[in-house]
C-alpha cells in the first residue's frame, strides 16, 4: 500500500510540472511594439535611400561645376574675334609712316599689297610737288610723300579690314551654332567666358581701326601746316 502511494505522489508531481514547462516554451508577441519597430524599419529604409539620392545629387552638381571644360570652350567659339586673318595688331604702324617712316605692308598679306600697288601706280602721281629732285628733303615734298604713303597704308588696311570681316562673320556664325549645346552647367558658363573674351578683343579691333582713322585725320592737318609753312616762307623778304 506504501509503494502504491509513492507512485501516485510522483505522477502527481510529474503531472504538475509539464504543464509550468510548456508553458515557459510559448512565444509571447507584443502586437503593438512590433508595428512600431516594423514602422521604425520602413522610415529608416526611406531615409538611407533619401540620403543615397541626395549623395548621388550631390556628386552629379560637382561634376557639373568643376573641372576641364576648355575643349567646349574652343573651336570657332576661340576664332570669333580674331581667327586665323588680318587683325589691327598686324597693322602697320601709321605713326611711323606719318614721321617719315619707310612705306611697309607687313601684316597686311601679298594680295593686299598687289591691290595697294596697283592703286598707287594708277593715279601716276609725280614724284615732287616743288619738281626738285625725287627725295627733296623740302618741308612740302616731304608732306606730300607721307601723305602718299598715309593714302597707300590706309588703302591696305581697309582692303585687309573687309577680308576679316568677312572671316569674323562666319566665325561669329560657326560659334553661334555651340549655344545650348554645353554638357553641363560648367561648360555653358565658360562657353560664355569665351564669348566675353572674344567680344573684347572685338572691340579691341575697333579701338585700332579708329585710331588709324584719327591718326589719318592729323595727316591733313600735317599738310595744312607744312603748305602754310611753305607759304610763309616764300612771303619771307630776302637780300
Amino acid at each position: 500500500m506504501q509503494s502504491l502511494r509513492v507512485v501516485g505522489i510522483t505522477l502527481s508531481v510529474g503531472a504538475i510540472l509539464i504543464p509550468f514547462e510548456a508553458r515557459a516554451l510559448l512565444p509571447v508577441i507584443d502586437t503593438a511594439n512590433l508595428a512600431k519597430a516594423q514602422e521604425i524599419a520602413t522610415s529608416t529604409q526611406q531615409i538611407l535611400n533619401a540620403d543615397q539620392q541626395i549623395m548621388t545629387f550631390t556628386q552629379k552638381t560637382l561634376a557639373a561645376v568643376t573641372g576641364d571644360r576648355s575643349s567646349q570652350a574652343q573651336g570657332s567659339l576661340a576664332q570669333m574675334a580674331l581667327g586665323s586673318g588680318f587683325t589691327m595688331a598686324q597693322a602697320p604702324s601709321l605713326g611711323s609712316v606719318i614721321s617719315g617712316g619707310a612705306l611697309s605692308f607687313a601684316g597686311l598679306g601679298a594680295a593686299t599689297q598687289n591691290i595697294v600697288s596697283t592703286l598707287i601706280n594708277g593715279l601716276q602721281l609725280v614724284q615732287s610737288i616743288t619738281g626738285l629732285t625725287t627725295g627733296s628733303a623740302h618741308p612740302v615734298d616731304t608732306a606730300y610723300r607721307n601723305s602718299v604713303n598715309v593714302a597707300a597704308t590706309l588703302s591696305g588696311l581697309i582692303t585687309s579690314t573687309q577680308n576679316a570681316i568677312q572671316q569674323r562673320s562666319s566665325a561669329f556664325t560657326q560659334g553661334s551654332q555651340q549655344i545650348g549645346r554645353a554638357a553641363d552647367l560648367k561648360g555653358s558658363v565658360d562657353q560664355n567666358t569665351q564669348v566675353q573674351i572674344q567680344t573684347g578683343q572685338t572691340i579691341n579691333e575697333l579701338n585700332g581701326v579708329v585710331n588709324n582713322a584719327a591718326t589719318a585725320a592729323n595727316q591733313a592737318n600735317l599738310d595744312r601746316i607744312a603748305a602754310e609753312s611753305a607759304v610763309a616762307r616764300a612771303m619771307q623778304f630776302t637780300q
